[in-house]
């Protein structure tokens, strides 16, 4: 009988090492949109369409997409998006959160272990993998669809005691889109 116990606790003890996945980490300090903050203060909205286009309107964010956002309080957040970006807008702040490379012609910059990673929609699944490895063994992909076909990986971000995720999506190799968010993003999600 006492075999039995240690051999359940033996699973049990391997198991619990073996769900303990590793991210590579960012700051979040270090991202930005073509030099500009990722998030930042702002006078109007025009000022934001002048940078990131048309921007609508959109409903207050839904119970799901609350806890989806870094480190902002999103209860009295607007919506404003458009085929490029999606932003939080609160009080006279605006947070990026969503970004879709497939259409825009503007690079999200990342700055980790001292170098300038440059991610566009020409970044490939195969540079990511040689930058960040502990993130790209977690990968995810869909079930029917080759992994080089579709692929979604994700990055920590550190905000001072807080931890959120970079959600990266690559379609064909390529990177399409990023979404900032609190919980990790499958790529079945």
């Amino acid at each position: 009988m006492k075999k039995y116990y240690i051999i359940i606790v033996f699973l049990i003890v391997s198991n619990v090492f073996s769900q303990n996945k590793k991210y590579d980490t960012i700051l979040f300090k270090n991202i930005q949109i073509d030099g500009h903050e990722v998030l930042f203060k702002y006078k109007n909205i025009r000022q934001l369409e002048k940078y990131f286009g048309t921007l609508t309107k959109k409903e207050k964010f839904s119970e799901y997409e609350k806890e989806k956002l870094l480190t902002i309080q999103t209860k009295d957040a607007f919506k404003y998006s458009n085929a490029e970006v999606s932003l939080a807008i609160i009080r006279d702040y605006a947070f990026v959160y969503y970004f879709n490379f497939d259409v825009s012609k503007k690079k999200l910059l990342l700055s980790h272990n001292g170098k300038k990673i440059i991610l566009s929609g020409s970044f490939k699944l195969s540079q990511f993998k040689t930058i960040f490895p502990n993130s790209y063994k977690n990968a995810s992909g869909l079930p029917i669809i080759p992994f080089d076909r579709a692929a979604g990986v994700s990055l920590v971000i550190k905000d001072k005691n807080k931890k959120s995720y970079l959600n990266l999506a690559f379609y064909d190799g390529n990177l399409s889109s990023v979404i900032f968010s609190n919980n990790l993003i499958n790529m079945r999600d």
